[in-house]
């Protein structure tokens, strides 16, 4: 298990996460330089050596972008558990499982706003998504009309398509058989979809 890291590491720690998330590339150590306003190459390869040592990276010689994340250090996506894509239950999170998925790939720049939720029910089949599939969502954005959220309706979690007509917010299965949801006091989004996968079995 990798050392912990102190607060000037951690911070160099993340942007080679975000960097390596972004384009694939780590950043060399001039750019680290830059972004952290360092004068001298040495204050960048000091923490650079000390993030090595404590096991959060290595780096191949003779390489400008040398640097390389371990497996300890690659963050994913955080699966929170099911969601309700039928009638809205209280539901509980369970951040015990990361999908090891770039969030850059869905389209969700700031990685930490990244979760994952599994569909359960058929109300959302009309939008092919499926009883099991996974859901990868982005948190602290607006919804648009006839996007797919996550939300809290009245305390309760469910997977649903956000109308917005006349000032008024409600939302709508993607199945016939369900009805559409109105919020009774309150209408809470807790994220956006941006894809989803399915396994195949």
């Amino acid at each position: 298990m990798p050392e912990p890291l102190t607060a000037c590491q951690q911070s160099l720690l993340e942007l080679i996460q975000e960097r390596m998330a972004d384009d694939a590339m780590p950043p060399t150590c001039r750019e680290i330089c830059s972004h952290f306003g360092y004068k001298s190459p040495k204050a960048a390869t000091d923490l650079l050596d000390q993030l090595e040592k404590k096991g959060w990276i290595t780096r191949v010689p003779g390489r400008a972008r040398n640097i390389r994340l371990t497996q300890a250090s690659i963050t994913g996506v955080p699966l929170l558990g099911n969601i309700p894509a039928g009638a809205p239950v209280d539901t509980e999170s369970d951040q015990d499982t990361i999908l090891n998925l770039n969030p850059a790939a869905f389209g969700i720049r700031d990685r930490r706003l990244a979760f994952a939720l599994r569909a359960d029910g058929d109300s959302m089949i009309g939008r092919h998504i499926y009883p099991g599939d996974i859901v990868v969502l982005e948190a602290k954005v607006i919804p648009r009309p006839e996007n797919i959220v996550a939300a809290l309706i009245d305390q309760k979690s469910t997977l649903k398509t956000f109308v917005q007509k006349g000032g008024k917010s409600w939302l709508r299965a993607e199945n016939p058989r369900y009805p559409d949801l109105e919020p009774a006091w309150d209408l809470q989004i807790q994220g956006v979809a941006r894809g989803v996968i399915r396994f195949l079995r």
